[in-house]
């Protein structure tokens, strides 16, 4: 067996972020685990972010900058990020948010020694002010029905082995959730996400998120029950006020 680890394609969209990039990118520098990519695409921002990414790109080799042609949103500049990637597995990581160190090697190391395809784990959250939050969900995998009642998956925990998944891309019709749509689809499949118990990533809180409209959230989240699911208005009810009376509709997830 070949000791050569594989190779992991991070996959961040980015939009107006040249003040939080860097420290991303640090996030991922700093892994101790080495063989990966990080593939960014840069959504058509009005700060310097694209300049941000030039930069870190011409002192890296390791990072590969696109760009939409004009503003798109996150489900496609994932998607594009996606495409472009070249790793056996598929990680996910936002422009806010952060890795700790050991995130690869340890998640890594946990899918292959337990034949994992699809993988998330806890992680903290960082509030504008005050203290760290740990978010550590009690259930140590999840299967389709389950996840539609409840999404504990974070997407900045995700790593998905695309030996044995494919490339899985984010659905364009669950705008706003569509990272959540694209867990559905895989556990529709079949396919089990196993939850690792250690957190391994930090999710940074910000204004937007803090002011974000959760009425809006919850058409979305609805949407995703009709119009990605399809299922009928009744059904797509019943599952909305479970999912609610789960307390998902929180400020930080």
């Amino acid at each position: 067996m070949s000791s050569e680890k594989p190779l992991v394609s991070i996959i961040t969209p980015a939009y107006n972020c040249s003040l939080t990039i860097l420290e991303t990118y640090k996030s991922i520098k700093e892994q101790t685990f080495s063989s990966w990519e990080w593939v960014v695409t840069e959504d058509c921002s009005s700060d310097d972010t694209y300049n941000v990414l030039c930069e870190i790109a011409k002192n890296d080799k390791k990072v590969v900058v696109l760009r939409n042609s004009k503003n798109s949103g996150t489900a496609i500049s994932r998607n594009r990020s996606i495409e472009a990637a070249r790793g056996r597995y598929v990680a996910f990581l936002d422009a806010d948010d952060l890795w700790k160190s050991n995130k690869l090697d340890v998640q890594i190391e946990y899918m292959q020694k337990n034949n994992i395809a699809f993988s998330y784990s806890n992680y903290d959250v960082l509030p504008i002010k005050g203290k760290v939050k740990a978010f550590n969900p009690k259930k140590e995998k999840i299967n389709y029905n389950g996840l539609l009642k409840r999404n504990d998956i974070g997407c900045l925990t995700v790593i998905y082995d695309t030996t044995i998944l494919g490339k899985r891309y984010m659905p364009l019709d669950a705008q706003k959730r569509e990272d959540y749509a694209a867990w559905l689809d895989i556990t529709k499949d079949g396919y089990v996400a196993f939850k690792l118990n250690e957190s391994l990533a930090i999710y940074r809180l910000s204004a937007v998120t803090l002011t974000s409209n959760k009425k809006k959230m919850i058409k979305y989240h609805y949407r995703v029950y009709r119009n990605h699911e399809g299922f009928g208005r009744l059904k797509s009810l019943y599952y909305l006020i479970i999912f609610m009376l789960n307390k998902k509709f929180t400020k930080y997830n």
